[in-house]
């Protein structure tokens, strides 16, 4: 575990001892991390624990005790991908802006925003789509998360999402897998109603895969209702995620999994079509070697 990701792990600890005024003797028993390793994660000191005859690193795996007692998600790679989606969520967020990002399956969207949902929970709503979704099931999944009961019509739920929104401080509202509704033409529309009751109070952002921004266009230069509108009101600006990996992201990935031959990461990319897939083989890779360093159980 790389020392950026244990720093990570300290300060959602220390935030959570503030929020919920509780002890390090208590988290002790809570997390089954010993009183004096959370003494020493909490105070940063955590690859120079005091020893007879020296000093030792905390181990990852009370590290991992920690982060799964905080329900925080795997170890964050700032990755290219990760870093321009996370600016610009951020960028909608604080200036009520409206964009589109698109990128392959497997380049990190879902897992971003995720994680941005995380370290930005006041007013972040996130409504994922899928290819079961209907448009008005999409608008009672819009209330939901905004936290609006659903009454009437779709119009009149999506203004009463509005009214809350507007009431809110920084308030953004991000569509995920949106590739799954580029057929139903009314969900489409029902995103741009939105948009233009909140403009200039809340920022939207659209989030889709394999070529959705192109779909878009074509759709907009066909001037199939609403997809016009949609293009013009999101596409000014769009985020275009890079296909495959990044050599510089890749080195950084598989150092955290032990692997520091540049040619053995290589190798590894030149099989790997995209993020998720490389931290599917390493993950893969790790647990196979922990079981052969175990061994059979007798």
């Amino acid at each position: 575990m790389l020392d950026s990701h244990k720093q990570q792990i300290a300060d959602a600890l220390i935030a959570y001892m503030a929020t919920n005024g509780i002890s390090q003797n208590k988290l002790k028993d809570l997390t089954g991390v010993s009183a004096g390793y959370l003494s020493a994660i909490v105070n940063g000191t955590y690859n120079a624990v005091p020893v007879k005859g020296g000093t030792v690193a905390i181990g990852d795996q009370h590290f991992r005790k920690i982060q799964q007692f905080l329900g925080m998600t795997a170890e964050v790679f700032e990755t290219r991908n990760y870093t321009d989606i996370m600016f610009a969520l951020a960028q909608a967020k604080k200036n009520a802006g409206a964009s589109i990002v698109d990128g392959n399956t497997g380049a990190g969207k879902t897992f971003t925003l995720t994680e941005f949902q995380r370290l930005f929970p006041a007013a972040t709503y996130v409504v994922k789509c899928s290819n079961s979704m209907t448009p008005r099931m999409m608008v009672l999944k819009l209330a939901e998360v905004v936290g609006v009961m659903a009454h009437g019509d779709n119009n009149t739920v999506i203004r009463l999402v509005a009214d809350k929104l507007g009431r809110e401080a920084s308030p953004l509202v991000i569509f995920d897998e949106m590739e799954t509704m580029l057929k139903k033409r009314l969900a489409v529309g029902f995103i741009k109603d939105l948009y233009d009751l909140v403009e200039y109070r809340a920022g939207v952002v659209i989030i889709g895969a394999n070529g959705f921004l192109n779909q878009l266009r074509i759709k907009a230069e066909k001037n199939i209702e609403s997809f016009p509108q949609v293009l013009r009101r999101f596409g000014a600006a769009p985020l275009m995620l890079s296909a495959g990996i990044d050599m510089a992201d890749a080195v950084t990935i598989c150092a955290a999994y032990g692997i520091t031959s540049r040619s053995d990461v290589a190798q590894l990319v030149a099989h790997c079509r995209d993020y998720g897939t490389l931290f599917s083989t390493l993950a893969k890779g790790k647990s196979d070697r922990e079981a052969l360093d175990n061994g059979p159980q007798k």
